[in-house]
């Protein structure tokens, strides 16, 4: 993985006031838009602000992702190839529950981290991960992310029978 010199230069740093920020982007069929959470409170969102409620969150290539409470688990990278994923978001709102219940097949999770200091630079990207299983209670949501593998497609994929190739028979 490529990583710029200023994401280099903050890990390396024995001090520094850098930190890397994860945008995550939820697609989905079901959704009308897709869903863009941050892990950071960057600055105030002017267009999202009402008289009742702040909202926070990261501007990132002209994208605007709403900050959330969360913890990310990025994947193992193992000779059997890339592992799960787990994100872990604080649950403090009934709507969350509600917009999970309402999919019901996998959503499509797209992981990126910026720097602080360059938000439009991805310094690196976890695109295409399937949710494969989501638990919740009271105060935390967890999800567990895979990525879509080749070893659920049939091999080989097609066979020489009489219902397929009648010609050959």
């Amino acid at each position: 993985m490529n990583v710029s010199l200023n994401f280099r230069q903050a890990a390396y740093a024995s001090e520094t006031g850098r930190f890397p920020i994860g945008l995550i982007t939820i697609s989905h069929d079901d959704l009308a838009e897709d869903i863009l959470v941050s892990t950071d409170p960057t600055a105030r969102l002017e267009e999202h602000t009402t008289d009742v409620q702040i909202v926070y969150g990261t501007v990132s290539r002209g994208n605007t992702y709403l900050f959330f409470p969360m913890r990310i688990k990025l994947p193992d990278d193992t000779d059997e190839g890339p592992g799960e994923m787990q994100i872990e978001i604080d649950n403090v709102h009934r709507t969350y529950i509600e917009t999970i219940r309402s999919i019901s097949t996998p959503a499509s999770f797209t992981v990126e981290w910026v720097m602080d200091n360059d938000l439009d630079t991805v310094e690196a990207s976890w695109p295409d991960f399937q949710l494969v299983n989501v638990k919740y209670n009271e105060t935390i949501i967890t999800a567990t992310l895979k990525l879509e593998t080749q070893e659920r497609e049939p091999f080989p994929s097609g066979s020489f029978s009489p219902s397929y190739f009648p010609g050959i028979f």
